[in-house]
């Protein structure tokens, strides 16, 4: 049986979810499509595509996501399906687990990594309504 995670690609362009400079939010965050992170995140980020975190964006949890292009600073363990990327002024201080990793020069990176595919994060993810 042929792997489903062949099938996929990600698009980090076709942004759904916008979390904009200077919002806070504090609890988990799910989304089908690409999520955009300019502020900050105290808990776990689950996108069954693309997780982009700005240089200004940060997160104080896990990250799971097809791909994850890192900007800003995350505190957490990073899983991707296919990709992480950790730019220039980005900062991980966790574990990562993808099977293709590219951290650029100078970036401050604490952590292990294990270079193979992470979770599915659209198998594992739950569709029930969020509740009040």
């Amino acid at each position: 049986m042929a792997d489903p995670r062949k099938n996929r690609s990600y698009n980090e362009n076709k942004v759904v979810t916008i979390l904009g400079p200077g919002t806070l939010l504090r609890g988990d965050l799910q989304c089908k499509g690409t999520i955009r992170v300019e502020g900050t995140v105290c808990g776990e980020v689950t996108s069954g595509d693309s997780v982009v975190l700005l240089e200004s964006g940060r997160i104080q949890g896990n990250v799971t996501a097809g791909q994850v292009i890192v900007g800003g600073e995350i505190v957490g363990n990073v899983s991707a399906v296919e990709r992480i990327e950790i730019t220039a002024k980005g900062k991980v201080v966790g574990d990562m687990t993808a099977p293709r990793v590219s951290i650029h020069e100078g970036v401050l990176f604490e952590g292990r990594c294990t270079m193979k595919p992470g979770p599915d994060p659209a198998a594992s993810r739950t569709d029930a309504p969020a509740s009040a």
